[in-house]
């Protein structure tokens, strides 16, 4: 992707997430009809008479929008941005060629163009030999006795559990961080993150 498309896709983020982040998530939606709560996975809100109720899917499901229903979070895309205002950018997990934008809140997949890679320390897709990308990748078939995780990208509390080959976002508990030689959450001096 060249980076004036990459601009174009990152005005047009911040101009729809600026208008979505001012409005009532219920407004102009059908009677009943369940939306994203873009500030966690677990959560959405009921559209009654224009008004948004909170609610919260069960331990261990994703609020999928698409399907009006609480699902398995392989089968959900959700990216909790930890800035609520402005545009980030990030690299996906596990795929080189992809990103994630991050717009008032609000995240999205977005992909370079065949042969390019995102760089990360550039925040740009680039020719994919000019990119040094060797991120870890969820197996496409889960093992029980082995669980795979993968650090975080935007924060030092985020990590990424696989399951059903999908990276699955994770935050530590407040004032932990992820610790990337002993795979749990540890305290920040003993994290050590980068």
């Amino acid at each position: 992707m060249t980076q004036k498309a990459i601009v174009c896709s990152i005005f047009l983020a911040v101009f729809i997430g600026h208008v979505t982040a001012q409005r009532n998530p219920c407004q102009g939606m059908a009677e009943g009809v369940f939306v994203n709560d873009f500030t966690s996975c677990e959560g959405y809100y009921l559209c009654q008479s224009e008004q948004a109720t909170p609610a919260q899917c069960p331990p261990g499901f994703y609020f999928n929008e698409a399907q009006q229903l609480c699902d398995f979070p392989q089968n959900v895309f959700c990216h909790v941005c930890n800035q609520q205002t402005g545009v980030q950018l990030f690299p996906h997990p596990t795929f080189c060629e992809q990103f994630i934008t991050c717009s008032n809140g609000i995240s999205f997949v977005g992909a370079c163009n065949q042969g390019e890679l995102f760089d990360a320390e550039l925040q740009a897709c680039k020719n994919e030999a000019r990119v040094d990308c060797s991120r870890m990748r969820c197996p496409a078939i889960d093992n029980p006795n082995v669980v795979v995780f993968i650090p975080g990208i935007q924060s030092c509390d985020e990590y990424f559990l696989c399951q059903g080959g999908t990276p699955i976002q994770r935050f530590c508990a407040p004032g932990l961080h992820w610790n990337r030689i002993t795979e749990r959450c540890d305290f920040p001096e003993s994290a050590n993150c980068p």
